[in-house]
This record gives structure tokens, C-alpha cells and sequence, in this order.
């Protein structure tokens, strides 16, 4: 299957290229692979996320595997759970593929382990004091598997300077919870700043990305943060930045309307950084990769005279750069930020910051979209 019609059906299907590369290894591994289950869509009596669900635990089996876990599970697929899925998928793989499955399920155990670590998510509580009655916190969130011999050297780790945080005035009326993810903060600035015994480590450093033009929030001493999507009181930031073991780093300011332009064809370091600070994301339909992580295409080819500028230059993940250079995706810039899209088949799409907007069936954008 040609990786660019995959691509145009997600974005006919309103979903990203990744969610429809998904979708459509699911139903080539019903269709083929498991026919007792596919014959249960076919008449109605399977819901169509159960078959899925199917579908993604077999697709790692042969072809011997993937059949037996079909014959296995067909006649009451639509109540077979998740939990009950893996074991008869693992049973099949230990039955017709003993040394594969040994060596897989080491690997996973391996591969399994994790952390993820975002600061990025706004989180919305209410406050009385908000003139909405609402306002958003600037909050980390932290989520891992580890393997259980470093979990329990972090759980005694936490647990301990935990308890040590009770002698902190900031924190001697802390609930355990409050003090447990302090704790980890603790661990981190150790590591930092070189006082985390035989581990070598740098100075901690905060780099905050504050928009100046925060109107909404004249008088309530709160500033909007870029990157980690929340506002923040003015104490809240001077508490940051004397904690022990902060370097307060200066950073070149960004004028996001400035057309910033380059000699060569490479952008430059400024560049990206303006484009990541506008657009947040890869500008193609639906695509959800962050926009500091993509491409920055030339929509005007620098071989055919156009400029390395801010106004020439677009964010685009790896694959999609290469859907517009090589499989005839087409766009043009409506205004900063919003894009105009056409697709080899004819569909058409306008991105705007705050999503995908499907307009194949009219003649042109919304007018708010076009002016």
C-alpha cells in the first residue's frame, strides 16, 4: 500500500496520518488474516473497536498464530476482554513460535519501561478570585514504567526526602501527596547542580517563554507561559528563579511578526525558534507533531528563487514535507498561521492554530478563514 494514499485517506477521514495507518492495518489484518472475526463485522454482531482491539494484539503472529487465535476467539469476540486477548495471543505465540516468543517477551520487558514527562498540558481549575471564574495551572506531568528494582530505589528516595520536607517551612502543612511530587523536584535539582552523590550533573536551569501581549490578564498578576501552557503569578516565577541552584539564563527575544531572513538555505537557530513560538505544530491537515521537532519547508522552492524568511518558511513534519515535495500535496499561506490545502485527489483543507478545517464540498473558505 503506497504510504501517500494512506496519508490522503486520513485526511479524508478527518484523523491524523499516524491514526490512519492504524485504521487501515486493522482492517487488512481482519479482512486477511482473520476471517472468523471479520465474518462477526460483516453480520453486524461485533463492534467494530472490539475487532480492532483484535487485530492490533495479532498483528506481531505469523500466519499459523494469527489463524488460531481467529478460530480461538471468533464465536464470542464480542465479549472476549482485553486481558483474556493477551494471553490467548501469548499462548499462540508460545505454541507456534516458542523461541520468537521468548525472545520478544524479554525484549519487552525492556522496551516496555518508560517515563514521560509533560509540561505542556494546561490544566484548568476553578477560581473564585479568576474575573471567568477560571484559570489554568502550570503543572508537570509525570508518567513511567520502570523496572522493579529502580522503582523501589526511587520509592525509598521519595518517600524519604518526603519526610524531610516536613521541616520545611514551605511545606510543613503539605499533605504527603504535595510533598512526594516535591520530592522529586528535590532529586532533580540535586542531579542538577552536581550534589547528587557520584552522579555528575549541571546547573538547573528554567527557561520560560512568556508572551508579552497578555491583556486578558491586566491587574491579576499572572503571566501566560508559551511552553508550558499556564499562567504563572509573578511570585510563583521569582520562586523559580532563586530556588539554590538556578542559573537565570537570558535568551534572545523573538518578535513573532518579525521577517527574519537568512543568506543560505539552512534556517537558522532564530527561525526556528520564531516558527515554533507561531505555529506549534506541523502545518499539515490533522498532523499533531510538534512544531520544534519538524522541517521548515520553503513554500516557495529555494532553488526557484525563494527566500529563507519567516514569511517563506513553514513547519513540516518529515513525512509530510515529503507528501508536498513528491506526491503533489499543494498549499499556500491564507495569513500567518492559517494554510490552505490541496490533496493530489482534489480535497481541500485549511489549517488554522486551532485545528483542521475539512472544505472540499465548498468553493472557498469560511470568510473569517480567508480574510
Amino acid at each position: 500500500m503506497s504510504e501517500a494514499a494512506a496519508v490522503e485517506f486520513a485526511a479524508v477521514w478527518g484523523r491524523s496520518t499516524q491514526a490512519g495507518k492504524r485504521f487501515l492495518g486493522d482492517a487488512v489484518e481482519l479482512r486477511y488474516r482473520l476471517k472468523h472475526v471479520w465474518a462477526r463485522i460483516l453480520d453486524g454482531s461485533l463492534l467494530a473497536w472490539r475487532a480492532r482491539r483484535i487485530a492490533e494484539l495479532t498483528r506481531g503472529l505469523d500466519v499459523d498464530a494469527a489463524a488460531w487465535v481467529d478460530q480461538q476467539v471468533g464465536a464470542h469476540a464480542h465479549k472476549v476482554g482485553t486481558r483474556q486477548l493477551e494471553r490467548m495471543v501469548a499462548e499462540a505465540a508460545a505454541l507456534f513460535e516458542p523461541d520468537v516468543a521468548a525472545a520478544v517477551a524479554e525484549q519487552d520487558a525492556v522496551e516496555h519501561r518508560s517515563v514521560t514527562i509533560t509540561t505542556n498540558q494546561a490544566t484548568p481549575f476553578v477560581s473564585a478570585g479568576a474575573e471567568q471564574g477560571q484559570a489554568v495551572l502550570a503543572l508537570g506531568y509525570l508518567d513511567g514504567v520502570l523496572d522493579a528494582a529502580d522503582a523501589l530505589d526511587l520509592e525509598q528516595a521519595v518517600a524519604a526526602i518526603a519526610h524531610g520536607l516536613l521541616e520545611d517551612d514551605a511545606y510543613a502543612h503539605a499533605s504527603l501527596d504535595v510533598r512526594r511530587a516535591a520530592a522529586l523536584g528535590v532529586l532533580g535539582r540535586a542531579y542538577n547542580s552536581g550534589t547528587l552523590d557520584g552522579v555528575p550533573g549541571i546547573a538547573r536551569v528554567v527557561e520560560l517563554v512568556i508572551h508579552t501581549d497578555t491583556r486578558d490578564l491586566a491587574g491579576t498578576g499572572l503571566v501566560r507561559l508559551a511552553n508550558t501552557r499556564g499562567l504563572a503569578s509573578i511570585e510563583r516565577l521569582e520562586q523559580w528563579a532563586t530556588t539554590p541552584g538556578t542559573v537565570v539564563k537570558p535568551i534572545v527575544v523573538v518578535d513573532l511578526a518579525e521577517d527574519i531572513e537568512a543568506a543560505g538555505y539552512v534556517p537558522t537557530a532564530r527561525q526556528r525558534r520564531q516558527a515554533a513560538l507561531i505555529h506549534e505544530k506541523c502545518s499539515f491537515p490533522y498532523c499533531q507533531a510538534r512544531a520544534e521537532r519538524c522541517d521548515l519547508d520553503h513554500r516557495a522552492a529555494y532553488a526557484d528563487g525563494g527566500p529563507t524568511s519567516s514569511q517563506n518558511l513553514t513547519p513540516l513534519c518529515r513525512q509530510h514535507h515529503r507528501m508536498k515535495t513528491h506526491h503533489g500535496w499543494r498549499y499556500h499561506r491564507i495569513r500567518t498561521g492559517v494554510y490552505r490545502w490541496r490533496s493530489p485527489h482534489g480535497y481541500h483543507y485549511v489549517v488554522t492554530p486551532t485545528g483542521t478545517v475539512d472544505i472540499s464540498n465548498d468553493l472557498d473558505p469560511p470568510l473569517a478563514l480567508a480574510a
